[in-house]
């Protein structure tokens, strides 16, 4: 098996890009939800993808003259070259940093931008660096501003264990177009990465750093968008 890093993030990303293709994770659902509460604010916009990847999801929320800048933070180095590919004719000022959301929200000016977005990035981190980024969030955004969240959240009630168990029957049971190793892959992913909230716990992570309007744009099974105001 290859250990070269360009050789792990392609065959990764190609997985992924095969979960998304098939709307395993609702991305179809998710994505009119969120377009439909960005072309109600006033453009162009200055926004901040935390955990961008490629930034392929993000363009397909967003029409031409939407975006005045856009700030995008991944650990993928190779996930921001194709990032920077895809935004290039895009007519943004655009800036991209391989680095994590913490130390790209602290880099930002204050009261800079009108949207936070990050999708299927949070999850990723303890409680306690949940509620920084959003104490960051809040302090990067203007007063008219708003935070999007999209990601895995537990039910309420359920136990880290009790989802992982459920999240990867439904990957071993229901992900019938990836390969038995594809399946083995995203399984281990959860196994090691997930550290997901309730979003009751997001809610109250939030309003802790001074958000003040908590709403759900779309839920489809552990898969939700939230948007929170100040």
């Amino acid at each position: 098996m290859s250990t070269d890093p360009i050789t792990i993030f392609r065959k990764s990303w190609a997985t992924y890009q095969k979960v998304i293709n098939n709307n395993f994770m609702f991305h179809r659902e998710i994505a009119a939800a969120v377009a439909e509460l960005f072309d109600k604010r006033h453009a162009p916009l200055n926004l901040i993808d935390l955990g961008c990847g490629d930034a392929s999801h993000i363009l397909k929320l967003l029409r031409p003259g939407q975006l005045a800048e856009y700030c995008g933070c991944d650990l993928s180095q190779y996930a921001l070259d194709e990032a920077r590919k895809q935004l290039a004719s895009y007519g943004a000022a655009i800036k991209l940093c391989c680095t994590d959301m913490l130390d790209a929200l602290s880099q930002a000016p204050a009261s800079h931008f009108d949207i936070v977005y990050s999708s299927y990035a949070l999850h990723h981190l303890p409680t306690e660096s949940k509620q920084k980024v959003f104490a960051e969030c809040r302090r990067a955004l203007r007063d008219s501003g708003c935070m999007i969240l999209v990601d895995v959240m537990r039910d309420e009630g359920q136990e880290r264990q009790e989802y992982l168990y459920s999240y990867n029957k439904t990957v071993r049971t229901q992900w019938e177009a990836l390969s038995p190793d594809e399946r083995n892959q995203v399984q281990e992913h959860i196994r090691s990465c997930d550290l997901p909230e309730t979003a009751a716990t997001l809610e109250e992570l939030a309003r802790n750093a001074g958000f003040t309007k908590c709403r759900k744009l779309e839920k489809q099974t552990w898969h939700e968008a939230w948007c929170y105001e100040v």
